[in-house]
Formats: structure tokens, C-alpha cells, sequence
């Protein structure tokens, strides 16, 4: 919808400008009222569907994990060599469950076409056995509501969106603190990294992060059929949102290391995988 929106306002220049700053004035309401309501949940300890994540403050404290990302280096094999650490994974991952038993002590999804394509998979594998995190707009898609093991987790949007889709500008904010809430840092990867925080590990390590979206290549280990509208800064964006965790971890007790084999993505030190885990 923002594309068609932005499009219309480049086309349309006077209408344009009223449309601009009227979603301005919306969008920055929206962030205030979702910071305000986060203020409120975490300094009263309001009770809430979305303060229910409290009880996972600190659990893993001092911990490691791996946050499974869906680039195409990812493979079965990998899955299977760290399947009895603490993982997160996302998104399409579900699509390779009736091919290997490895199955996340964690899951996540923020996004409502992914969620949307993979609902079917998502619920066939739901088991208690792993912790699901979803953003807030997806929470009407259950309609039997939300299983004790699911978290609907805040993630605030807004507050970036304008200088996104009509400045061309990119940046984001980091959450150590998911009662609060998240903010959203352009991919569900940097969401689950702040959840991490949240828990309590204090080293992340990135497999299958390739960072990479050549235009008409191979962008998923699986491709899911949900096409990118704005592929061209997914790269950009994905490097502001990892620039972003790199700061945060000069100033707090969390590390980010980058065990992917390949990719593009050199924000962290690199560590191989299979020394990692023969160190175990």
C-alpha cells in the first residue's frame, strides 16, 4: 500500500503534498501513542496481552543462540549441526520442517504477507515446544486466540515509515526492552536480535544472513512466492538495521557474531561454524 501511496505523490505533486502531511502528522501520532502505551505497560507493570513477555526477561541470561536467518546459503545440514543450542528462526523456515526433525526453540514473524502465505505451514508444525514471537498487526489472524507459548510483541513502525517511503531515508532504533516494545529495524531478523537482548543472551550468532538481493537472483533459501516491491534498498536497509545492533553491543553485554557460510554481510566478525560448535 505505501508504494501505490508514495507513487501517487510523486505523480500527483499538489495533492501530494497534502497527502504527505497528513500521513506525517498520522504517523508520528501513531509512534507517540505506541510509546506512550509502552511507557505505561512497562513502568506500571499494566497487565496486557502484549505485557505477557515479561516473564521471559533475564531467562537466558549469559547465554548463547543462533538466529536463523532465510538467505540462500542455509541448508538442512547446518539446521542439524546446532540443533541442540538455543535457536530463533523466522519466517519460511517452516517450509523445510517435513525434511529435517531440527525444530526452533524460537520462531518469529512481523510481517502480514509472510504470515499471511504461511499460516498453513506456521500451524502445522505449532508445537509448545517453541516459543512464538509476532508484532501486533498479525494477532487478527488467530482467530482462536493466542496459545500460551505465542507472544504478541509491540513493534513500533511508525516511527520510522515517513522518512522511509518519502525521504529515501533510512534508519531505526534499538529495543532491549520488549515489554515496552520493539521497534522495527526493516527486517524480522534486528526484531528477534532485540527479543534476544530482552531474554537475556549475551551472544548472537547470525547463520544464513547473506545480505545479499541481486535483482532477479536468488534471495531465499526457499523462494515462498512473496515478491519484494522495494528490493532495490533491501540491502541498505538491512545494513542500517545491523549498524544499528553493532552500537548497541559497543555499550551493553551482547555480542554479535556472523557464522554464515558467505554472504555480504561483514558489520560483525566472522567465526566459522563448525569450530563453534566443536568448541561447544
Amino acid at each position: 500500500m505505501m508504494t501505490r501511496i508514495s507513487d501517487f505523490t510523486n505523480v500527483h505533486t499538489m495533492i501530494g503534498f497534502f497527502v504527505r502531511m497528513f500521513l506525517f502528522v498520522v504517523l508520528k501520532l501513531f509512534s507517540l501513542f505506541q510509546e506512550i502505551t509502552g511507557f505505561l505497560r512497562d513502568s506500571f507493570h499494566i497487565q496486557t496481552e502484549q505485557s505477557r513477555i515479561r516473564e521471559l526477561k533475564d531467562t537466558y541470561k549469559g547465554k548463547r543462540c543462533f538466529v536463523i536467518c532465510t538467505g540462500p546459503s542455509l541448508n538442512i545440514d547446518d539446521l542439524e549441526l546446532i540443533k541442540d543450542e538455543y535457536t530463533f528462526a523466522m519466517n519460511s523456515i517452516s517450509l523445510l520442517f517435513d525434511k529435517t526433525d531440527f525444530r526452533p526453540s524460537f520462531y518469529g514473524c512481523i510481517d502480514e504477507g509472510v504470515f499471511e502465505k504461511m499460516k498453513d505451514s506456521i500451524m502445522k508444525y505449532d508445537s509448545p515446544n517453541t516459543k512464538v514471537f509476532i508484532s501486533g498487526r498479525l494477532r487478527k489472524y488467530l482467530d482462536s486466540g493466542l496459545p500460551s507459548y505465542w507472544y504478541n510483541v509491540s513493534c513500533n513502525v511508525a516511527y520510522h515509515t515517513y522518512d522511509r517511503w518519502f525521504r529515501n531515508k533510512f534508519w531505526c532504533k534499538f529495543s532491549d526492552n520488549a515489554v515496552r516494545g520493539t521497534y522495527d529495524m526493516y527486517s524480522v531478523t534486528h526484531f528477534l536480535i532485540q527479543i534476544a537482548a530482552y531474554m537475556g543472551f549475551s551472544e548472537v550468532y547470525l547463520v544464513g544472513a547473506d545480505c545479499n538481493f541481486p535483482k532477479g537472483g536468488k534471495i531465499h533459501f526457499i523462494e515462498h512466492g512473496i515478491p519484494d516491491t522495494t528490493i532495490d534498498t533491501a540491502r541498505e536497509r538491512n545494513i542500517c538495521g545491523y549498524e544499528e545492533i553493532r552500537r548497541y553491543t559497543q555499550t551493553h553485554d551482547l555480542k554479535v557474531y556472523n557464522a554464515t557460510r558467505g554472504g555480504m554481510l561483514e558489520t560483525f566478525n566472522r567465526v566459522n561454524l563448525d569450530t563453534l560448535i566443536s568448541l561447544r
